[in-house]
């Protein structure tokens, strides 16, 4: 009788183990689905958005730098999000179009004429959803000034664009640049030492006619006696 029951008891505990170590194989494997398929389908949800979107995402863009360039903004606030954000190299934060616009005439002082930018994609777009892209790049804005002269300014620019009514918007954008590489500071500095060495040179030439007054009144007296 013990020995019948020693010889029972292996086959009853593989029994147990069976169904236990399947158990973690099938959980294991589900898991490795599970994640493949996380995985997989909202980067092929985004590959598609990609394909579909991005020639509105280029509009959009091209409408923003041809507001800028032409300073119509009413092109624009079509592809502005109702809740955008500009933030300028200057750190001014705007939410308003008009707000925005106001700004960006004040630009065209005394001494710049004109103002022209030009734009380039860094990458393809980000989708950090189908309705969320990213994207950056360099820009370059040209100041001409009215006495002829040109400068270039380098800037960096990151927009956040967001799907708004079927319809791709800057949600948000920023414009960074170099303090040290200021064409409008360096544009104004010359005109100031060209404003100092004028007045210097007016100032010389003045002291040399006076000079010349005061030595013919001196010497007129003596000839006369």
């Amino acid at each position: 009788m013990a020995s019948s029951l020693f010889t029972q008891s292996p086959p009853t505990y593989t029994i147990k183990q069976r169904p236990t170590s399947g158990y973690r194989c099938w959980q294991l494997l589900w898991s490795i689905l599970l994640v493949l398929a996380i995985w997989n389908v909202p980067q092929c949800a985004l590959a598609d958005a990609n394909q579909q979107d991005i020639n509105g995402i280029i509009r959009t863009r091209e409408m923003a730098l041809q507001a800028l360039n032409t300073r119509d903004f009413s092109k624009i606030e079509p592809y502005l999000h109702p809740t955008f954000t500009i933030t300028t190299v200057d750190n001014r934060v705007f939410h308003k179009v008009q707000d925005f616009e106001n700004y960006w005439n004040q630009q065209f002082s005394s001494s710049i004429k004109d103002i022209k930018m030009t734009l380039k994609v860094d990458t393809p777009k980000r989708f950090l959803s189908p309705e969320t892209a990213v994207s950056y790049g360099d820009a370059i804005a040209t100041f001409y000034f009215r006495d002829g002269n040109s400068a270039n300014m380098a800037m960096r620019w990151t927009a956040v664009m967001q799907k708004f009514q079927g319809r791709w918007t800057i949600q948000s954008l920023h414009f960074s640049s170099n303090l040290l590489d200021n064409p409008v500071l360096n544009g104004a500095q010359q005109a100031g030492r060209a404003t100092t060495v004028a007045a210097g040179a007016g100032g010389f030439l003045l002291g040399a006619v006076g000079m010349l007054l005061w030595h013919r009144r001196r010497k007129q007296p003596r000839e006369r006696v």
